[in-house]
Formats: structure tokens, C-alpha cells, sequence
């Protein structure tokens, strides 16, 4: 089965996660004029339970070759961030795995988080995608076998 990607914009990946640049209405958090402008696009805090839930995060480096999808993964105890270093590679994604048509698929072309619970998997688009995984160390992994492999339109 393949799947296109849609455009990687906020409007579009929002029941996922967000992506990780300040959005239209965000303020930055600290500023110097003409210098830099920080932003916090993303942060898990005590407000959220999340003190109680997570002992820190762990930085990883992915080199990913796979040209079709097998399986969808989940995290539901933490969220996930990628970010894209080397390559291109496309982010398929879904809310309910059981719902073929419920497949989205994003070129991960920008830097992402998302939320607990989302199903995904990533297809290669080019010999070799290399990208930054963060998340909590005690990440808890669940796995759902797809029905038929996917492969994006450019793979």
C-alpha cells in the first residue's frame, strides 16, 4: 500500500503533536534585539503530572535505512521528539493503527514532538535518513503489526 505525504503545517499535524517552531501568537521567552529571540515551543512540566511521570530525557541518534513500514510503534507514557539531521525520510502516523484510512504521513522536513500515545513509523526516502530521537529513558514501547506494508509514494 502507499501512502502521500500531506505538508508538514500545524493545522494538519496537530491531533499528533506539534511542531517544534513557535506558532503564530507565541511569545518568545527570552529576547535580546538583534542577538536572539527563545523560544520554548514544547515543555513537560509539574502542572501536567509529569514530575510524578518522568525522570528526565534521553538523546538519541537514529540512522535509518527501512523503505517500508511493517509495524506501528506507540509510547503512551511519554512523548517523543524528532528531528531531521541528514536525508528524508516520511513520518506515518496514525491515531487508531486498526484504521488504515486514519493513516497521515508527513515528509519529516521540520523538527516534531509527539504526543503520547500516537502510533508511528518512519519510512526511509532516501538511502539513509539520520535523525535526533529524544524522550524519557523509561519509555515504554508497544508495537502493532499493519495488515499490509506501506511504502510512501517516493520510496
Amino acid at each position: 500500500m502507499g501512502i502521500a505525504a500531506l505538508p508538514l503545517e500545524q493545522r494538519l499535524f496537530g491531533p499528533f503533536g506539534r511542531i517544534l517552531q513557535p506558532q503564530a501568537g507565541e511569545t518568545c521567552l527570552q529576547s535580546e534585539k538583534g542577538v536572539f529571540d527563545f523560544y520554548v515551543p514544547f515543555a513537560e512540566g509539574a502542572a501536567e503530572g509529569a514530575a510524578e511521570q518522568s525522570g528526565g530525557w534521553q538523546i538519541g541518534f537514529l540512522s535509518y535505512t527501512g523503505r517500508e513500514l511493517r509495524q506501528l510503534e506507540s509510547h503512551p507514557n511519554t512523548p517523543e521528539v524528532f528531528s531531521p539531521l541528514k536525508g528524508e525520510a516520511l513520518l506515518v502516523l496514525a491515531v487508531d493503527p486498526g484504521d488504515e484510512g486514519g493513516y497521515r504521513a508527513f515528509r519529516l522536513d521540520k523538527p516534531i514532538v509527539l504526543n503520547r500515545g500516537v502510533w508511528h513509523g518512519l519510512i526511509a526516502l532516501s538511502p539513509e535518513a539520520e535523525i535526533l530521537i529524544v524522550e524519557n529513558p523509561d519509555v515504554v514501547d508497544e508495537y502493532r503489526p499493519l495488515r499490509r506494508p506501506i511504502r510512501g509514494d517516493n520510496a
